[in-house]
């Protein structure tokens, strides 16, 4: 009752002060009804019936500016320009989860592209090629559906891996019992007294001769650094993906003492050579180790990752394409169309087709894809004429990023092309990359690149933001439209606000922007002590 009797007290003062300052504002239908009701209480309640919002009416409330930059003006995902199949795919996953068809569109991308890494590199001229690896970030809040999402997107992989070992499995026994056997008679060699050297190196050449078999591994999750350099030497490539990108602390230190350890990380994006030297193991050389990246995380990660000068002074940050899903939240319907069982099967069917071919390619040396001469001018021509003079303009300060923009969509051309060649059953090799392929790249490259220009903005954001969206997110989640200051304080009290003082600071900058209005009141009950209302803006 206190609360209410308070809040009732604030609101007639409000109005009251308001309608004084502002009495030339009212309509000629109001100005009657001023005099008709000359009891300022009276009058208050007179408006408030004719509209509930009638303080807001009054007091004519301002749009928010955005404390940080929003996102809302940047391109929508190109699905159009997605190949058949893992086009319908994409929007099939948006509308069975109602969720932007950008998280399904960039994720599908992201994981296709280890079907062709080890096998393939797009090739410009003859010093530059790229693998056709994609590494991507998805940043949504919670409740964004993303492990939904991701569920969908890696099911044919971790089926085709369980289907190919149970297809394999007397293959591999066999494999591994031939060389324990030979291991064995090695060990047993080397003990006999009479042996000689040429002899231990025939059977140790035999040996090397029979290749490791494993169980394949396609798909991994939360894993650590010394455990990816064994899964990379037993399988070559790897995707990793997951709808938690957490698991990158564990290599910026989290069980080493806080020594940072994305070497294998950063060379898995190119294929470089990787050696892990350690004294309890031997040596194991990593030849041309590939790992897709496609992780989806929520804001506060990420926040951390383009915040951690390990990550973006190592180029880790640059590497990635960025994806911002629009919410729809609050809109969501939950009798939406599951996704068809042919475009599913279809999906599964191609996946299956790229991995199979993938898992039968055993040469080390990888194949070259190249442009026809039409896709390669117009390629020169886009680098020389609007990535490189942009990168001292809209992509001044992610130039990181920018400099790896063209290399970005050599790889999407690649991607785009062998998934095309796949559908019309042709050799990716023996067919040129063309012009339609090329400006499909760049649709899905102009979404990318703009959403990493506005990944590095949010990179900017200082301790005051940090703040002021803690409040913000209090008032939502609390549905507030009007609370004493003191008492909001108590609400979002925590380690970001030294005191009340600091707290005010936080007001007065949500109030400069427009997100809320303070006014003096007095105590309730003819309490003599004042305090502050606070009033919401019903547009935030």
């Amino acid at each position: 009752m206190r609360k209410y009797a308070m809040h009732a007290q604030a609101l007639r003062k409000k109005c009251y002060n308001v309608h004084v300052r502002c009495e030339r504002h009212l309509t000629a239908e109001q100005h009657d009804d001023v005099d008709r009701y000359t009891h300022k209480s009276a009058f208050i309640d007179h408006i408030r019936k004719d509209d509930d919002n009638s303080l807001d009416n009054v007091t004519q409330w301002a749009k928010p500016t955005p404390l940080r930059p929003d996102g809302t003006n940047l391109l929508p995902f190109p699905v159009n320009a997605l190949p058949p199949i893992i086009g319908d795919m994409a929007q099939a996953i948006a509308t069975t989860t109602s969720t932007d068809v950008a998280m399904a569109g960039t994720s599908i991308l992201s994981a296709v592209s280890y079907c062709f890494s080890g096998v393939y590199r797009m090739s410009a001229k003859r010093d530059h090629t790229e693998p056709l690896v994609l590494d991507t970030l998805t940043i949504a809040e919670p409740s964004f559906k993303k492990s939904p999402v991701m569920s969908l997107i890696k099911r044919p992989y971790i089926q085709f891996a369980h289907d190919w070992n149970e297809n394999n499995k007397q293959d591999i026994f066999q494999s591994q019992a031939e060389r324990k056997l030979l291991l064995s008679k090695l060990e047993a060699l080397e003990k006999k007294k009479d042996v000689t050297a040429e002899e231990i190196a025939k059977l140790q050449t035999e040996i090397s001769n029979i290749p490791a078999s494993n169980f394949r591994r396609i798909a991994v999750d939360d894993v650590t650094p010394e455990s990816l350099v064994n899964l990379l030497e037993e399988n070559g490539t790897l995707l990793m993906i997951s709808d938690e990108a957490g698991m990158l602390g564990n290599f910026s230190g989290r069980y080493s003492n806080n020594v940072p350890n994305l070497d294998l990380l950063l060379k898995s994006w190119n294929g470089e050579t990787y050696i892990s030297d350690r004294a309890t193991r031997a040596s194991i050389v990593l030849k041309k180790p590939y790992m897709s990246i496609c992780l989806a995380c929520q804001p506060y990660v990420f926040d951390g990752m383009i915040n951690n000068p390990v990550f973006r002074g190592s180029g880790l940050i640059a590497r990635f394409m960025y994806c911002f899903p629009v919410s729809n939240i609050g809109s969501r319907k939950y009798d939406t169309q599951a996704v068809p069982e042919q475009v599913a099967e279809n999906y599964k069917n191609l996946v299956y087709k790229l991995l199979g071919a993938k898992f039968t390619y055993h040469d080390e040396k990888e194949l070259y894809l190249h442009f026809d001469a039409k896709a390669y001018g117009e390629f020169v021509d886009y680098y020389n004429n609007f990535i490189e003079p942009h990168l001292v303009t809209d992509m001044a300060f992610c130039k990181d990023w920018g400099g790896k923009y063209h290399g970005e969509l050599l790889r999407l051309c690649g991607i785009i092309h062998c998934i095309k060649c796949a559908l019309n059953g042709v050799n990716p090799v023996e067919n040129r990359v063309t012009l339609d392929t090329f400006c499909n790249a760049v649709e899905i490259g102009e979404y990318f690149r703009e959403q990493a220009i506005y990944a590095y903005s949010l990179g900017d954001v200082d301790l005051g933001t940090i703040k002021a969206e803690r409040v913000l997110n209090k008032i939502r989640s609390k549905h507030i439209t009007n609370i004493r200051q003191n008492d909001l304080y108590k609400l979002c009290r925590c380690t970001l606000f030294k005191n009340a003082a600091d707290f005010a600071e936080t007001m007065d900058m949500l109030e400069e922007y427009n997100y809320l209005r303070r006014e003096k009141v007095q105590g309730a009950n003819g309490n003599n002590k004042s305090g502050v209302m606070v009033f919401i803006n019903p547009n935030i």
